[in-house]
């Protein structure tokens, strides 16, 4: 498993905690999407939702290596206003 913290920040890279966007992830690869989750214990949205609130600024996207295959995944993150982000990670 792949523990991914997504967090809303500013224009100079510093995290928004007033924020609570919706964030949208995909995940392409040799992963799948496991979890999201916020930390606000009031949202009781899905877990396995492929969309997350932001809760002061932050979420979490956990991503697993699908059995038997190996190379990249392929995590974006994306929110309506803001610039999208990705990462890669790789499978072993």
């Amino acid at each position: 498993l792949s523990y991914i913290t997504v967090a809303v920040v500013d224009s100079r890279g510093d995290r928004v905690p007033t924020a609570g966007n919706l964030v949208r992830f995909n995940v392409d690869g040799a992963g799948s999407l496991a979890a999201t989750a916020n930390g606000d214990a009031t949202d009781h949205d899905s877990f396995q939702a492929p969309q997350c609130k932001a809760f002061h600024g932050q979420c979490l996207l956990i991503v697993r290596s699908v059995e038997s295959r190996k190379g990249p995944i392929r995590i974006t993150a994306e929110s309506d206003g803001l610039k999208s982000a990705g990462v890669t990670v790789t499978a072993e």
